[in-house]
């Protein structure tokens, strides 16, 4: 995330500052120990290429 904030708004933030822009909107810094089950790869990579351009743009 701290990467990905740089990238994007040209901010540099450590990662405590991070963690707390995170909480400060309802978001958590805990990661998930393993996929979900019901996931579905086909789906995720065709949202990738259809849907998320457009919501970048």
């Amino acid at each position: 995330m701290k990467t990905l904030i740089g990238r994007r708004f040209h901010l540099t933030y450590t990662i405590q500052g991070v963690r707390k822009l995170l909480v400060r909107n309802g978001w958590s810094c805990q990661v998930p120990a393993r996929r979900a089950m019901e996931r579905d790869d086909d789906a995720v990579a065709g949202w990738v290429k259809e849907v998320w351009p457009r919501a970048e743009g």
